[in-house]
């Protein structure tokens, strides 16, 4: 269920492509499926597990890299043994194993409800969503932490009656840590600005954020996304070529205080279907 819940979250965020998710048991039988409560269980909360079948923790599981979700300590306990150093979260949920669908129903309240941590452990946020009227401090905050000439609350909040925009923010304890912000324009989408707070970077937050974009791109059916990135900044080039952006082109001067350069990338959508189809 906890699996299940997971890729619910995942893919109504447009976060699939982040990370896979596995589930194991300790103990568990190998290839059973589901029972009955727990499917129902789950479909209230949008996972559909039917299909899903019982895997038993093996050696291939267990890396220092992982992101181990337990349902009990003492499951953290057992898994602490092998890989130490990996990052624990324990959910500590009632064990609904052979009970009714009542039983089954609380079990996956419980893990329904504890999902903000699991994301807060695996990305750094609790969630991510489109911008609304109460975020627009704490994304105007992200600006003025972020560019020498910053957004203003008025010039965002413009942004929610405009309907090419496309604004999403990452949000931690209520607060925004970071945002991404475009348009689109008859499918052609322009991002205007991607920011992290300095203290939350390096956590995966913008690479989220772009991941998000991206995913909302495609079920619009966007033609192609594109931005300027600094010259001089690496770190932002690797991220949007590691997602298949490429260098188009340059803007001299684009940027002030430093003045710099501007390098164009852009990430073109559905090329292998216009390929097969001229």
């Amino acid at each position: 269920m906890a699996e299940g819940l997971f890729c619910a979250e995942l893919e109504k965020q447009g976060l699939s492509s982040l990370c896979s998710v596995k589930s194991a048991g300790l103990a568990a039988t190998v290839g059973a499926p589901p029972s009955d409560n727990a499917v129902l269980a789950a479909k209230k909360y949008g996972a559909d597990i039917s299909a899903h079948r019982s895997n038993a923790l093996s050696q291939y599981d267990l890396s220092e890299e992982n992101y181990y979700i337990c349902m009990s300590p003492s499951h953290e306990s057992v898994l602490r043994q092998f890989v130490p150093h990996a990052n624990f979260l324990t959910l500590q949920v009632s064990d609904p194993f052979d009970g009714d669908l009542e039983r089954y129903n609380v079990c996956c309240r419980e893990i329904y409800e504890k999902m903000p941590q699991v994301f807060r452990l695996v990305f750094g946020f609790d969630e991510i969503h489109p911008m609304t009227k109460s975020d627009i401090a704490g994304v105007a905050a992200i600006e003025k932490a972020c560019f020498v000439h910053p957004w203003s609350e008025q010039s965002l909040s413009e942004e929610l009656d405009n309907d090419t925009a496309r604004f999403f923010v990452a949000i931690l304890d209520g607060m925004a840590v970071g945002y991404i912000g475009a348009n689109n324009i008859s499918g052609e989408v322009y991002v205007t600005n991607v920011a992290v707070l300095p203290e939350h970077r390096k956590k995966g937050i913008a690479k989220a954020l772009l991941t998000k974009l991206i995913a909302q791109c495609k079920s619009e059916n966007a033609t192609f996304l594109t931005l300027e990135v600094r010259e001089s900044n690496a770190p932002a080039i690797a991220l949007y070529q590691s997602f298949g952006f490429t260098e188009r082109g340059q803007r001299k001067r684009f940027y002030s205080d430093p003045e710099e350069d501007a390098l164009i990338y852009t990430l073109d959508f559905n090329l292998t279907d216009k390929k097969a189809n001229p």
